[in-house]
């Protein structure tokens, strides 16, 4: 509630065409209020002010000054303990809403951090007014380490979603208690606005589903996830339910009024605040409880209003300026230390573990998009993705800790984000390890896996690989290990080609044509009469190699990638890997169960996944059940269902900008 004047700031910076989520998530600068349509709002908002002044005037004129003032005098030292407690409770729940913003935002603050800026930044502006700009200068003096600029960011990103939270909590309640405003407002306009706004609410939650972020021409988006949007609407309810049961305290008893009849009344009054833009809501706010509140007489309920701004804007703001005196606006800013963000360098301790790993796959961190989330004491970790919905372990974790000792990492790192908690492609192991901690599990691809010291071309599975080989060495196809420098030109080329042929890239568990990231793996180039017409590409360590990229020409002979995989498994036997794998492949319609696996095969097979598993199973390569996991089924279908949607339209690498889509890095799920 008490955000409502950041939120009248918010509605002016929509105005220019800026949305407050999506520019903090793409860390764009929020935008300058348009200050004409500032003023016209203003206009607006006055002239309402006006209207329920002359609707009101009667009663209005006839208040008696002394009886409100007597009224307030009424109000006993218990009504002013609970209607403190209501305020500290209110505020307590705000301080959490702030700390939320922060995860969801990943500014790398600690919880204690935002709380305390939150709380205070709330309690001044909500009385000084102008919330963005005093709210904005309060959180960049409390939060060390952070720009002016990030403090407006996340006033604005506060202040927009609590508004969106008021408006879908305010259309809930005037279904459930149409009959308490329809004294004051026609019941059918009530219930048609609210339902429009619960309309509008739905589609939002969907657009997080199906298209979480983006720009259509100036307007851009960054929709939080579902937990996010569900802990915001909680805390919104706990803030509004407080704020109003501390008004209710201060009522005195012979006004007869509820709590259930209040409460929707407060809502709209707090609404015609948000639309006048005085300081507080002051006027507005007292003019519509009046109009809502009929039976209830106009000095008794204004001497509880102005008891209430004592109690709820008063006390907080001269607690608030103290704190904010005090603050030292140098202090060294505590981050979270175990949770290594994306598209920076991996801690020494973590580059260590990594690099002992016999895991080949964690070479996908180069790319850039993927983080690392290390144990407390440092000996393991997870190689982490984020998807909207989702906080995702991929494949299974490094380092001698056990699963079940990071599981709980995990969960706290996700609910801290305001994600879900997910592990995917991961082996039965540690699948064991996810059921046991009571999550659940559900297979969701196969790992096409071969032995490069045993691999034989001629047993009779692999009559199909022959053939394709013999037609690639008549063709005078040549396949080679790249040697550096690549010839990255070339590449470039064919990757283009590959894409815009089927549709653009993929990524999230999948690599993305890169030149920086090609420089750290295994590359097996194909060519012919002297003409680069293929390449493949490998994660590589002593132990094994994972394909990634496979890249063939348009005009690359049959049998070319075939080629470039006999030559990699010949390379990989050389070096001494015991494990190759052919990456992962949709389960077999016998494999499926539960909805997650469903979900996620339907993505898979919509993307041409048939040509994939005739190629991989040229090679009668050993099936190798990977899985997914998260705490419940709901949590288990959403975060699959995102995951697919991120794979199949991956965000571009961190880096890369607008650039145009390379290589689709088809080759596994």
């Amino acid at each position: 509630m008490s955000e409502h004047h950041m939120a009248q700031g918010a509605t002016d910076a929509a105005l220019t065409g800026e949305c407050a989520q999506s520019q903090v998530a793409q860390g764009a600068p929020f935008g300058v209020p348009d200050w004409p349509r500032a003023l016209w709002r203003q206009a607006l908002g006055l002239a309402l002010l006006a209207g329920f002044a002359l609707v009101l005037h009667d009663r209005w004129s006839a208040l008696d000054p002394v009886a409100i003032w007597a009224a307030v005098g009424a109000v006993s030292a218990l009504q002013w303990s609970v209607a403190a407690l209501a305020t500290f409770a209110s505020f307590a729940a705000l301080a959490q809403y702030d700390a939320l913003m922060h995860r969801v935002l990943a500014t790398r603050q600690t919880p204690s951090q935002a709380r305390r800026a939150g709380w205070v930044a709330i309690a001044i502006s909500q009385t000084v007014g102008f919330g963005l700009v005093s709210g904005a200068l309060v959180r960049w003096r409390m939060l060390p380490g952070s720009s002016l600029r990030d403090a407006s960011r996340l006033t604005a990103a506060v202040a927009a979603s609590f508004l969106a939270a008021w408006a879908m909590l305010s259309a809930t309640v005037m279904l459930v208690a149409p009959v308490s405003l329809s004294k004051g407002l026609p019941q059918i306009a009530v219930q048609g606005l609210a339902a429009m706004v619960l309309f509008g609410g739905g589609a939002l939650i969907a657009l997080s589903l199906w298209w979480p972020g983006g720009r259509i021409g100036r307007w851009s988006w960054r929709l939080p996830s579902l937990p996010a949007m569900g802990r915001i609407l909680w805390l919104a309810a706990a803030d509004t339910v407080c704020a109003a049961l501390a008004l209710w305290a201060l009522m005195p008893e012979a006004s007869g009024i509820t709590f259930a009849a209040l409460y929707p009344a407060f809502l709209i009054a707090l609404g015609a605040g948000f639309v006048s833009g005085t300081p507080g809501g002051v006027g507005p706010f007292e003019l519509m409880l009046v109009l809502l509140l009929p039976d209830v007489q106009s000095a008794p309920l204004l001497g509880a209003v102005l008891a209430w701004r004592a109690a709820y804007y008063g006390a907080p703001a001269i607690l608030a300026m103290f704190a904010l005196i005090f603050a030292r606006r140098g202090a060294e800013m505590r981050l979270q230390e175990c949770l290594e963000a994306p598209a920076t360098p991996l801690s020494a301790r973590a580059a260590a573990l990594i690099a002992a790993a016999p895991q080949a796959e964690l070479g996908l961190l180069h790319q850039g998009e993927h983080g690392v989330l290390l144990c407390p004491d440092h000996r393991a970790g997870w190689m982490i993705g984020r998807t909207t919905q989702a906080l995702v372990g991929l494949i299974d974790p490094f380092g001698p800790t056990r699963t079940a000792a990071l599981l709980p990492d995990l969960r706290s790192a996700a609910r801290a984000e305001g994600r879900i908690a997910c592990l995917y492609k991961i082996g039965a192991r540690t699948a064991v390890a996810a059921r046991r901690a009571g999550w659940t599990v559900a297979p969701v691809a196969m790992d096409c896996r071969l032995d490069p010291q045993r691999f034989d071309p001629g047993i009779p599975a692999r009559a199909g690989l022959r053939r394709k080989l013999r037609k690639a060495a008549r063709a005078g196809l040549v396949c080679t290990p790249a040697r550096q420098p690549l010839p990255l030109a070339a590449m470039a080329r064919i990757a283009a080609d590959w894409a815009a042929s089927r549709g653009g890239e993929r990524g999230f568990s999948m690599g993305r044509f890169a030149p920086d990231y090609l420089a750290r793996q295994e590359v097996i180039l194909a060519h012919l009469n002297g003409r680069l017409v293929g390449f493949a590409s490998f994660h590589a360590n002593a132990q094994e190699w994972a394909l990634d990229l496979m890249r063939p020409g348009a005009d690359a002979p049959d049998g070319t990638m075939q080629a470039l995989i006999a030559t990699a498994l010949d390379l990989a036997r050389t070096c001494g890997a015991r494990q190759f794998s052919l990456a992962a492949l949709p389960p077999d319609a016998d494999h499926i169960d539960g909805p997650a696996a469903l979900i996620w095969r339907r993505a898979e097979t919509g993307a041409g996944c048939a040509g994939l598993r005739q190629f991989k199973m040229g090679f009668a390569p050993r099936l190798v059940p990977l899985y997914i996991a998260a705490p419940s089924r709901a949590a288990l279908t959403l975060a699959a269902a995102d995951i697919a949607r991120t794979i199949r339209r991956p965000p571009p690498l961190p880096g890369n900008g607008d650039a145009p889509p390379h290589a689709a890095g088809s080759t596994s799920s």
